[in-house]
């Protein structure tokens, strides 16, 4: 498999089963992926593993958008999970916790993934690799539907139609999550924010 090969069965595959059967030869791209196959997340609002996670988060987004680094961010967002894994702070709470694994994903990307797929000989141009970053660190912010959010983003700075695949992104993201309420309403304000309601705030600024 050529990258131009992975990055296009991210972009159009129908399912995650699709994705799945290629591990293998997406680890000899990505070998550091090799640490999410089978890894129980051990947290209630979780029904896959993190690899499986993953793979749905990359087929949850719209096929066929002209972003391969979505989709490739989409398949690396939790990468730095197992190096972040606590319990929780109250005796009650028996799931597994991971916090700060955005920047430690994005840590993994920018320092072993992008220098590992430019050593193979993957096109990977500097606005591609400052995307791939962006989409991975910032996957998980938590967004309202307020100006300052939009705000933050652009002082980033980056593109308005960066920043809403980004809220696609986290659509996906959370629909790859047991439909908890707190994850719903991540979905809802995304959502909103990768639509017109974003565009509204954004003509405000």
């Amino acid at each position: 498999m050529q990258f131009e090969e992975l990055i296009q069965l991210l972009i159009t595959a129908e399912d995650a089963q699709e994705i799945d059967k290629h591990r293998e030869e997406i680890a000899e791209w990505l070998p550091k992926v090799q640490n999410m196959f089978e890894y129980d997340q051990k947290n209630s609002a979780h029904q896959f593993d993190l690899w499986m996670h993953s793979v749905h988060t990359v087929v949850g987004l719209p096929r066929n958008l002209e972003d391969g680094m979505l989709y490739l961010a989409a398949l690396l967002h939790d990468i730095g999970k197992p190096d972040c894994q606590v319990r929780g702070k109250r005796p009650e709470d028996t799931d597994m916790h991971y916090y700060g694994h955005p920047v430690q994903s994005r840590k993994i990307v920018e320092a072993e993934v992008i220098p590992y797929l430019l050593q193979k000989g993957a096109e990977l141009s500097e606005e591609d690799r400052k995307r791939l970053i962006y989409y991975v660190e910032h996957h998980d912010d938590r967004m309202s539907l307020s100006l300052k959010h939009v705000r933050e983003h652009m002082n980033i700075p980056v593109s308005f139609e960066t920043f809403q695949k980004l809220m696609l992104l986290e659509v996906s993201d959370a629909l790859a999550h047991v439909q908890i309420p707190v994850v719903a309403e991540r979905v809802q304000v995304c959502n909103a924010l990768a639509g017109e309601e974003g565009q509204r705030l954004y003509e405000q600024l």
